[in-house]
């Protein structure tokens, strides 16, 4: 905080925040998927306890990012800072992620995205209501919209988060013109 003989601090640099804290979310993330690899599950198969714990990590790294940004800065930060920095997070996570999940199934596991859609295709024909043509269109629509869904999903998820969590880490300042 400032007081009025001391010069106002300078804003924090928002993307030096926001890639740090986003390349920490997709090394733990990247740490995550590695656990389930060596614990022969599939790592891009989805379920309860990795969906919360995916939560868990995402919400706190958030509140990691806009407290360092509080801490290096005046002690404040608005409501839209606060979102400007975890949605800009998101992005550097959710796309260094991806990079690394391309890599992964395009070098080192090539079947593993087969095992999602092969996943898929059992659950489909589980249910019993779709024809053997449906489940064809439905596991070719699967493959072709995975990466848009995993892109921009995830940044919309993220977006609905992040306006929730900020609303309770955002600290106005009660004397802006100061």
């Amino acid at each position: 905080m400032t007081t009025l003989d001391q010069e106002p601090k300078a804003p924090p640099s928002i993307m030096n925040i926001a890639v740090k804290w986003g390349l920490i979310s997709t090394g733990v993330t990247i740490l995550v998927f590695i656990v389930r690899v060596v614990l022969s599950q599939n790592p891009m198969e989805n379920n309860w306890v990795g969906g919360l714990l995916g939560l868990a990590i995402g919400v706190t790294l958030l509140v990691l990012a806009q407290n360092e940004y509080k801490k290096t800065g005046d002690g404040f930060m608005g409501y839209g800072t606060g979102f400007k920095i975890g949605f800009l997070v998101s992005i550097v996570s959710i796309i260094s992620y991806a990079l690394f999940i391309f890599i992964y199934t395009s070098f080192v596991d090539a079947n593993l995205m087969d095992a999602v859609y092969q996943a898929q295709r059992e659950k489909m024909e589980a249910g019993g209501n779709m024809t053997d043509d449906q489940i064809e269109t439905g596991i070719k629509f699967a493959k072709m919209l995975f990466w848009p869904i995993f892109l921009i999903g995830g940044l919309f998820i993220n977006a609905i988060l992040i306006l929730i969590i900020t609303i309770f880490t955002q600290k106005p300042n009660p004397n802006p013109a100061l």
